[in-house]
């Protein structure tokens, strides 16, 4: 089998995330993403997913990730997954800290960069509705406020 090298895309909507792979064009395998930067208290609600995995590696820094109940700081080299019906949610927690820089896997692959690309548009028009439609659609199922929320950063 012949390898692929992708450069990758960033989406106009969420600066600092490159997207190197979607299940849309990998038969749905996995997504693959580069969190280049994420700022400080940035970061989903908790949520969990039922029909995939979302796993992260630090590349730098340090970040913070709620899986359960446990918060954990993951430093450079540190991984953690979060199998289906696991409720997760991530930040960086370190207003100091210069660069925080991951990878995120999620298996299957479901285009997920279209939920990213969707969703804050909704939230900023109050479309809740929608938000509901959208997330029932990519598996995500919100059943709390954000580690950064319950970290009180936000």
């Amino acid at each position: 089998m012949k390898g692929k090298t992708v450069e990758g895309y960033v989406l106009r909507d969420a600066p600092g995330w490159t997207w190197k792979a979607n299940g849309r064009d990998n038969e749905r395998r996995f997504d693959f993403l580069v969190i280049e930067h994420l700022a400080y208290g940035a970061g989903p609600p908790l949520h969990f997913h039922t029909t995939f995995e979302d796993s992260f590696f630090v590349l730098d820094g340090l970040l913070t990730v709620q899986l359960g109940d446990d918060v954990v700081e993951l430093r450079s080299g540190d991984f953690a997954t979060a199998p289906p019906g696991v409720p997760h949610s991530l930040t960086n927690a370190h207003a100091d800290q210069s660069v925080c820089r991951a990878v995120n896997l999620l298996t299957p692959g479901v285009g997920f960069d279209r939920y990213i690309s969707q969703i804050d548009q909704l939230a900023a028009r109050g479309d809740h509705e929608g938000m509901e439609r959208l997330n029932a659609e990519y598996d995500v199922t919100i059943v709390g406020p954000s580690v950064a929320d319950r970290l009180g950063l936000s």
